[in-house]
C-alpha cells in the first residue's frame, strides 16, 4: 500500500487524506501541493498514517511545496483580500436595489494556487437565495477568467473563519482556537448543568448555542445520576425534608426541613425514603467526586455559616 498522509489547508480545520507515493519521505510539518475540487492548493502535513485509513483510492500528492509555491500562496492571499473588499463593497451598493441581499454576508474568498479557481464563502437566509443571481454576476466579473465556486456556510463556520473574542470574554473563540468540527448542541445540556438559559448567557457570537455547553455535560450528567432529584423527599440526620438545591460537582444537597429551614448535607448522609431509588443503589460511579474522602467535605454547619 502507498504511504498516506493527512493534509490540512487551514489551522484548526478538518484534514484530508492523500496518496504520498510521489513524496515517500515527507514528514509532519512539511507542505505539499495537492489537487482539490477547487483547484490545486498548498496544504500542511499533519499526520503520516502508519496504516492506510481504509481502502482508498486517494488523490495523489502532486509534489512537495517549494519556496516558490509558498511565496506564490502568500501572494494569492494578498489578492484574496483585494477581491473580498471589492466584492463586499459591490454587495453593499447592490443592497439598495435588492433589499433581500441584506441577509447575505460574504465571509471570505479563496484563490487556488494555479489562480484558475475562486471560491466565495458566504452566509444567507433562505429567502435571499433568489437574490444571489445579481451578486454572482458581479462576482464573476471580479473573478475574470477564473472559475467561481459559491459555497454557502453556516453561522458557526462563519464565526470560526472570522475569529475574534468569544462571548465569554476569551481573547479567541473556541471554534477558532481548537474546535476542528462542530457537534450538535441542545438546550437540554444547559439545563443539566444548571446554566442560566437567558439568550445572553447561552448564545454565542454566531447566534447559536455556545459550543462550550457540550464540554462538561457528561460530567454533570454522571454527577446528577448519583444524587436525588430536586423536590424529592429524603431522610437526613436532621429529619425528613425536600431537596431544594443540588451542587453537582461537590456532591452536596440542600434540603428544606420543616421548622429547621435549609440545611446542606453530603450524599453519604442522605437516606432515601425509597431504598430502590436509582441514586441510592448507584455508588455514584463516574461522578467527579466519587473518590473524594468524606472527611474532606465541610460539615453542614460550616456550609450554612459560609
Amino acid at each position: 500500500m502507498p504511504p498516506v498522509i493527512a493534509v490540512r489547508f487551514r489551522p484548526v480545520s478538518p484534514t484530508y487524506d492523500y496518496d504520498a507515493a510521489r513524496v515517500p519521505d515527507i514528514a509532519v510539518g512539511e507542505f505539499v501541493v495537492v489537487p482539490t475540487p477547487r483547484g490545486t492548493q498548498v496544504g500542511e502535513v499533519v499526520r503520516v498514517h502508519e496504516e492506510p485509513p481504509g481502502a482508498g483510492p486517494w488523490e495523489m500528492v502532486l509534489r512537495r511545496a517549494s519556496a516558490r509555491d509558498l511565496t506564490l500562496r502568500q501572494a494569492r492571499q494578498g489578492k484574496e483580500v483585494e477581491i473580498l473588499v471589492n466584492l463586499r463593497a459591490r454587495l453593499k451598493a447592490l443592497m439598495e436595489r435588492v433589499p433581500a441581499l441584506r441577509k447575505v454576508k460574504v465571509v471570505e474568498v479563496e484563490l487556488s494556487l494555479d489562480d484558475h479557481h475562486l471560491t466565495v464563502l458566504y452566509t444567507a437566509d433562505e429567502d435571499a437565495t433568489n437574490a444571489l443571481k445579481e451578486l454572482r454576476k458581479i462576482g464573476q466579473r471580479l473573478a475574470g477568467r477564473r472559475k467561481v465556486h459559491w459555497q454557502r456556510i453556516g453561522p458557526r463556520d462563519a464565526a470560526k473563519l472570522m475569529g475574534g473574542m468569544g462571548a465569554c470574554g476569551m481573547a479567541q473563540r473556541c471554534c477558532n482556537l481548537f474546535l476542528v468540527s462542530f457537534e450538535n448542541i441542545s438546550i437540554k445540556m444547559g439545563k443539566i448543568q444548571g446554566v442560566s438559559l437567558t439568550p445572553s448567557d447561552v448564545m454565542g457570537i454566531c447566534g447559536r448555542l455556545r459550543c462550550c455547553l457540550r464540554f462538561e455535560v457528561d460530567q454533570y450528567d454522571a454527577a446528577r445520576k448519583g444524587l436525588p432529584k430536586q423536590r424529592q423527599t429524603i431522610q437526613t440526620p436532621e429529619g425528613s425534608g425536600k431537596v431544594v438545591e443540588l451542587n453537582l460537582l461537590s456532591g452536596r444537597v440542600t434540603v428544606e426541613i420543616p421548622e429547621k429551614g435549609r440545611l446542606t448535607f453530603t450524599r453519604e448522609e442522605l437516606i432515601p425514603h425509597n431504598p430502590n431509588a436509582a441514586w441510592a443503589n448507584d455508588p455514584c460511579a463516574g461522578c467527579p467526586y466519587a473518590d473524594t474522602p468524606a472527611a474532606s467535605s465541610p460539615s453542614p454547619a460550616e456550609t450554612e455559616a459560609s
